[in-house]
C-alpha cells in the first residue's frame, strides 16, 4: 500500500512503510519506518529512512479527517529521524495547500515544495493512510 495524495500532477506518496509493534510495545518512539515522495511541479525528491511513533501517526490521520471537514486549519507533520516537515493549510473553501522541506538521509540534497489541492482527493488518502 503507498498513500497517495495527487492533484493536478503534484503529489506527496508514503512507500516502504514499517511498522514494528514489538518496538511500539516496548515504548520506542522509532517504530515506524517509510520513504516520502514529493512530486511539486518540475521538482522530485525522496527523503528515505523517516521514522516516526505510529501513535503521532494515528493522530496525523485524525487531524486530516478534522481538516476536511473545517476543524482545523493547520496540520504539521514531522518524522523525528531527520526532521522532514509537511504542512498543510487549508482555507476556508477547501483549497488545501501542501507543502514542506524534505532532504536525503544524508542530509546532502533538500527539497523545499508547495502545490495546491482541496480537500476531495484527502478521503483516499486517509484511508489509504489507516491501512498502514
Amino acid at each position: 500500500m503507498k498513500p497517495r495524495l495527487e492533484y493536478c500532477g503534484n503529489y506527496l506518496e508514503i512507500n516502504d512503510f514499517h511498522h514494528n509493534i514489538d518496538d511500539e510495545k516496548n515504548g520506542d518512539p522509532y517504530n515506524c519506518s517509510f520513504d516520502i515522495k514529493v512530486k511539486s511541479g518540475l521538482f522530485f525528491g525522496v527523503a528515505d529512512g523517516c521514522e516516526c511513533d505510529h501513535k503521532e501517526l494515528k493522530k496525523f490521520i485524525e487531524m486530516l479527517e478534522d481538516m476536511i471537514l473545517f476543524k482545523i486549519k493547520e496540520i504539521n507533520f514531522v518524522e523525528i529521524c531527520y526532521g522532514n516537515r509537511i504542512k498543510f493549510n487549508c482555507d476556508k473553501t477547501g483549497h488545501i495547500t501542501v507543502s514542506g522541506e524534505l532532504k536525503d538521509s544524508e542530509g546532502s540534497h533538500f527539497l523545499k515544495f508547495e502545490f495546491k489541492t482541496d480537500q476531495t482527493v484527502f478521503p483516499d488518502f486517509i484511508k489509504e493512510l489507516k491501512m498502514l
